[in-house]
């Protein structure tokens, strides 16, 4: 599955990046467009993308305020989220954003 990142100040964007995720693990990642089309795409504020780099905002918590914009496949996000949450999560979302 890949998953975007976008970072945007109302309409206009100020950065981007993606991670290919493969049975729970990071297999690739690189900044700007992915090189195929996102299963899920995550947009937020850089206020918000601070605070999910920061581990201060949990994705799943900021996608349900909806503070965190999320476009393309449910099903996929519902595979995702879980990797990302709780104390010790399997995937670190800051290690996903971009720089």
């Amino acid at each position: 599955m890949i998953v975007e990142f976008v970072v945007a100040a109302g309409k206009k964007e100020q950065a981007r990046s993606w991670a290919r995720v493969d049975d729970g693990n990071v297999a690739a990642r690189g900044e700007g467009p992915p090189p195929e089309p996102a299963d899920v795409t995550f947009t937020g504020t850089p206020a918000d993308a601070q605070a999910l780099h920061e581990g201060t905002l949990d994705l799943s918590v900021g996608f349900m305020r909806g503070q965190v914009k999320m476009a393309g496949d449910f099903g996929a996000l519902l595979q995702f989220l879980p990797l990302t949450a709780g104390p010790a999560p399997q995937l670190a979302v800051a290690e996903m954003l971009p720089a």
